[in-house]
């Protein structure tokens, strides 16, 4: 999820680096870093996660604005039932 977050804000960041903002001489600015430094996902996940994750959040946009306003989960709902592994891919 973190990879998948820092993914899709990448584009847009122009002050900080990632989710840990910067770089210091302990940590990474960008967690994805970190996860990839400690090998605590695959590299190829990794690199997957990263390199699909802008079309996939377009995908994911235009099925989601089919959805009216009223009838969209909340953001809690939605992360529970996303970690479920209850979401379709559009």
């Amino acid at each position: 999820m973190i990879v998948l977050i820092e993914a899709r804000a990448e584009p847009r960041l122009r002050t900080v680096e990632g989710l840990w903002r910067r770089s210091t001489k302990t940590k990474p600015g960008r967690i994805t870093d970190f996860i990839r430094g400690e090998r605590l996902l695959p590299e190829a996940e990794i690199d997957a996660i990263r390199r699909d994750a802008p079309t996939d959040l377009i995908r994911f946009q235009d099925a989601a604005s089919l959805v009216p306003l009223s009838e969209r989960p909340t953001m809690e709902e939605w992360l529970d039932s996303f970690n479920a592994g209850q979401i379709e891919a559009a």
